[in-house]
């Protein structure tokens, strides 16, 4: 018998339904982040880029927040999109700004479209079921709104 493979990933993000898989190359190890592997966590995906502005400013609270939650079950990814940035540029953001979790560059813009990112910073939130919980466009988001947040995923 054929064991049976995990449901298809939809192609479009939407609240309450599967998160799209994400599968795509850390920084700077060039590792495999695969969204789909990380059933059992919670799951806070950042959609970011140099240039913005709010993206750098919400840095600083998404590193603590990291440091206070990633032993409970939570997996923080940032994706670099629509970044002219190169990866050495991109790494030298990273070390300024203290980076503590992963980082991936969605240089296709795949992820990017599947998430329907139409501004930065676009941050989704995802249950150790997989399921979107929430969609959030714009920032800075400060602590307290991301505790409140990651809190209620790790439920």
């Amino acid at each position: 018998s054929v064991a049976n493979p995990a449901p298809a990933r939809p192609a479009v993000a939407k609240i309450g339904s599967l998160a799209p898989e994400i599968a795509l190359k850390t920084l700077p190890d060039g590792k495999d982040f695969v969204l789909s592997q990380q059933v059992g966590k919670a799951v806070f995906v950042n959609f970011w880029a140099t240039w913005c502005g709010p993206c750098r400013e919400e840095f600083p609270a998404i590193v603590r927040t990291n440091n206070k939650f990633k032993d409970k079950g939570l997996v923080i990814v940032g994706v670099n999109t629509q970044d002219d940035n190169s990866d050495q540029g991109v790494l030298t953001f990273m070390k300024n700004t203290l980076v503590n979790f992963l980082i991936v560059r969605d240089i296709g813009d795949r992820a990017t479209r599947a998430y329907n990112v139409r501004g930065l910073p676009t941050s989704i939130f995802i249950d150790r079921h997989g399921i979107i919980r929430d969609i959030v466009i714009g920032g800075p988001m400060t602590d307290d709104y991301l505790e409140e947040k990651i809190k209620a995923l790790l439920e």
